[in-house]
């Protein structure tokens, strides 16, 4: 074998599995199919002088452990209420300690029959969402499956917290790339990974779309579910109940952005939240584009100066309830002006101005997302965040073929920590080698 370990994907999970595996000194790829690493933690110059990250302003809390080993510059999170704290830090250390035992004859029983409906005593007695007005409006913007499970507590689990200290997102998954590198982990960019290739019924590497290959002992999909076992395997070689589990698990992206170049700083330095309508919820289950979605607008160089030129601003707008598929003809040009005008309209009407101090607006809508991190029907929580889809019920990073591990968004790190998923992963790889 080539390598001890091919990663799919260079984003947080992959560069942290990438050097947590190389720092135990195991000869590790990570192959990327876009230009540049970091997956949603980059930065994008989309206007001259005017920078924001296309995905997301924040995302899931780093854990401690892991912004301390490849020295990550955070900003503070924002500090938790304490069941939820308490909560989020308990699903963690058992996700990562499960993943770090080594295996029994039982490991394999959620891919051989139905999983458990939780933990046994595990609780999930969270306060609902609006006892928590403080976070409401973070949670639900531009986030979740459909408009009316946006407001599940569970939301708050996955919280968006890190930002980098200057420079946007990508500033952070520059450190993660470095972090992996230093290690001595190999990233390539420009590697599409087409098909997980099997020798002696285990995963023994991955075939590129350039018809060449990268044998491994192991392999590690940072993609999320659907990715991972419907496009990477023949659907007559996943065993087990895994193409049942994929069948049944839901994915739906439902938000959209919109980045702003402003010619002058807005009048508010403090995010705005505009709720969505009764309306907006109608209109995202026909498929159709809401005129007054939930949204969230991000003054984000009031924060980050380094965005915007001297005297001007960036600013986002994150827009919830937003279908992936439209069913009057696709998202088109004239589909995303009527959305992104819509939008303009009500945050002028909130503060006004702002639609004069428009210089340039990107839109980003859920198939953009979907394409730029090959995140099926757009959803960047790598599934819906329902009570069946959450902690425990999220399948853990070893699946029913062996040498073959889930280390994205899907698996149950996933929502809980940038970077969380990937080290459960190489922990898990790790354990079953030391067998």
């Amino acid at each position: 074998m080539r390598y001890d370990a091919a990663i799919i994907g260079a984003g947080a999970d992959g560069l942290t599995a990438a050097a947590t595996l190389a720092r135990a000194g195991l000869k590790v790829i990570v192959l990327e199919r876009g230009t540049r690493a970091g997956g949603r933690l980059t930065t994008l110059e989309f206007h001259p002088g005017h920078f924001a990250s296309p995905y997301t302003d924040a995302v899931a809390e780093v854990p401690l452990a892991i912004a301390r080993a490849f020295d990550l510059r955070l900003r503070p999170a924002r500090p938790l209420p304490d069941p939820i704290r308490t909560t989020r830090d308990a699903a963690l250390s058992r996700a990562f300690a499960e993943a770090a035992q080594t295996p029994d004859d039982n490991v394999l029983a959620r891919w051989l029959a139905p999983p458990a409906e939780s933990w046994p005593g595990e609780s999930l007695a969270i306060a609902p969402l609006a006892d928590w007005p403080e976070f409401r409006d973070a949670a639900i913007a531009g986030r979740a499956l459909d408009p009316e499970l946006a407001g599940s507590a569970l939301a708050l689990l996955s919280l968006p917290l890190s930002e980098a200290v200057s420079g946007g997102l990508g500033a952070l998954g520059d450190g993660f790339v470095c972090a992996a590198e230093a290690a001595g982990a190999e990233v390539r960019l420009g590697q599409e990974a087409v098909e997980v290739v099997i020798a002696e019924s285990r995963a023994a590497g991955v075939a590129l779309a350039d018809g060449s290959r990268m044998m491994a002992k192991a392999v590690i999909s940072t993609l999320d579910l659907r990715q991972s076992l419907v496009t990477l395997f023949p659907r007559a070689v996943l065993p087990g109940r895994m193409l049942e589990e994929v069948r049944g698990w839901r994915m739906a992206g439902a938000s959209a952005r919109l980045l702003l170049a402003l010619r002058r700083p807005l009048r508010r330095e403090t995010p705005l939240f505009l709720a969505g309508d009764a309306k907006a919820r109608v209109a995202f289950r026909r498929g159709a584009v809401p005129l007054t979605p939930p949204l969230m607008l991000d003054p984000v160089s009031r924060r980050d100066p380094s965005l915007a030129p001297e005297g001007a601003a960036t600013a986002t707008v994150t827009l919830g309830a937003i279908p992936h598929r439209l069913l009057d003809g696709g998202w088109t040009q004239q589909a995303r002006a009527t959305l992104a005008a819509h939008a303009l309209i009500r945050i002028d009407k909130a503060i006004p101005g702002t639609l004069a101090a428009v210089a340039a607006v990107k839109i980003i809508a859920p198939p953009d997302m979907e394409s730029g991190l090959a995140a099926t029907s757009g959803d960047l929580d790598g599934g819906t965040l329902a009570p069946d889809q959450m902690l425990a019920l999220r399948p853990g990073p070893r699946t029913a073929l062996a040498g073959f591990y889930l280390g994205g968004r899907s698996a149950q790190a996933g929502p809980l920590g940038t970077g969380a998923a990937g080290f459960a992963a190489a922990a898990a790889l790790m354990a079953d080698g030391a067998q």
